[in-house]
């Protein structure tokens, strides 16, 4: 039986890590019996670029349907908002819609999910309801 070095079992655990495969959604994107007819419909177009996302910062009110018009612009970059079970990968050149609920107060992260290059893990933003 052949023996594993330290640097592959460091490799497999930083791989764990960063897929987060322990992680679940806390909320559900968009409930199924929300009345879109009574919520706000806000639309963001948000563009991810080597290293960045434009906006990296995004201000809705409590009871806001945000649909986020997603687009890479250089590379294949991903979106994971992880408080809503959300990962989306985005190839360049290519749009991808996706909507959340956001109903109460609070700030949720978000960041690229396909590893793009060294500034990968920089490359965040959040949603701020208030």
């Amino acid at each position: 039986m052949k023996m594993y070095t330290s640097r592959w079992f460091t490799t497999g655990a930083i791989v764990l890590i960063i897929s987060g495969c322990a992680s679940s959604p806390k909320f559900v994107a968009v409930p199924r019996d929300l009345d879109r007819s009574k919520v706000t419909l806000q639309t963001i177009d948000l563009t991810a670029r080597d290293y960045s996302f434009t906006p990296d910062v995004i201000r809705v009110k409590p009871g806001t349907l945000l649909r986020l018009v997603l687009k890479s612009t250089e590379g294949t970059h991903g979106f994971r908002l992880g408080d809503f079970g959300i990962d989306e990968r985005l190839d360049e050149g290519r749009e991808k819609v996706v909507e959340v609920y956001l109903p109460t107060p609070g700030e949720y992260g978000f960041r690229c999910s396909h590893f793009c290059g060294l500034g990968h893990f920089g490359m965040t933003g959040k949603i701020i309801v208030e």
